[in-house]
């Protein structure tokens, strides 16, 4: 059921194009003949139960596995042949909203969010200092440079760690579970920062989740994988795939009661 005739944005190629991948631990396949693409400026979500490899594909897209077999190939760097130097430069281009936001608790949200521009640029000092400031601003974080992340929200968390996943202007981010621990009022605020950000920067975004109601909310285009298929089987617009009655798992994991699994 896979989808690759979606139209592309402002009549580009995609960003992200997957052909065949199969990803195994050791013995243990996760997923095989799993093929989409990506178009530039698109919310694309990664949806299923859990088990089914939603994060474990993630792996994947951001470099972290080379493909056991098959293709990954993000903003035209094949990931699994490409050398230190291109996947040094390729971690530049993206950013990465991981589940736990992985903050260092010891540091402040200034030194967090400035951690990826000390790493990877050679900006003087005060640059990077309005860098983040700019950054903390665009997440509401203004004036919060000074707290630690033991002082902060479960919101106010996620939220600092979007602003470090941007803070090299990547052309892609990648979010994991980004709703994971929230309540629903702080989730949909999340949400709607996340769309605002991909409408007024045009950045392509890939995000994990298994919350319907951010689902709705946020994607352009979603996948389903299933544990038991070890593949896709479902894309497509989230509320077409609502409406879709071909397959009962989809149909029944796009209908299921808010707050259910």
């Amino acid at each position: 059921m896979n989808d690759q005739s979606a139209v592309p944005v402002n009549g580009t190629g995609p960003v992200i194009e997957v052909e065949n991948l199969k990803a195994a631990y050791g013995d243990h396949v996760v997923l095989e003949n799993v093929s989409f693409r990506v178009q530039p400026g698109e919310i694309f979500v990664i949806v299923g139960g859990s088990g089914c490899g939603k994060s474990t594909l993630l792996k994947y897209l951001i470099g972290l596995y080379p493909p056991t077999s098959g293709l990954v190939r993000v903003n035209d760097l094949d990931l699994a042949n490409a050398d230190e130097q291109a996947l040094k430069e390729f971690k530049r281009q993206i950013g990465v909203l991981f589940q736990s936001s992985a903050l260092i608790g010891s540091m402040t949200l200034a030194e967090n969010v400035a951690l990826p521009l000390q790493e990877h640029t050679d900006l003087p000092p005060p640059l990077i200092d309005e860098v983040v400031r700019m950054k903390l601003s665009m997440v509401n974080l203004s004036g919060y440079e000074d707290y630690l992340p033991a002082e902060l929200s479960g919101g106010m968390k996620k939220r600092a760690g979007l602003a470090r996943a941007m803070a090299l202007d990547p052309t892609i981010l990648f979010f994991d579970e980004m709703s994971a621990g929230l309540d629903p009022v702080t989730a949909v605020e999340l949400d709607t920062m996340v769309k605002s950000i991909n409408e007024g920067m045009g950045t392509t975004m890939v995000v994990v989740t298994h919350e319907l109601e951010s689902i709705f909310n946020i994607a352009s285009r979603a996948i389903m994988l299933d544990k038991a298929t070890r593949g896709i089987i479902a894309e497509g617009r989230p509320r077409d795939l609502q409406k879709d009655v071909s397959d009962p798992r989809v149909y029944n994991f796009f209908n299921r009661l808010s707050g259910s699994s």
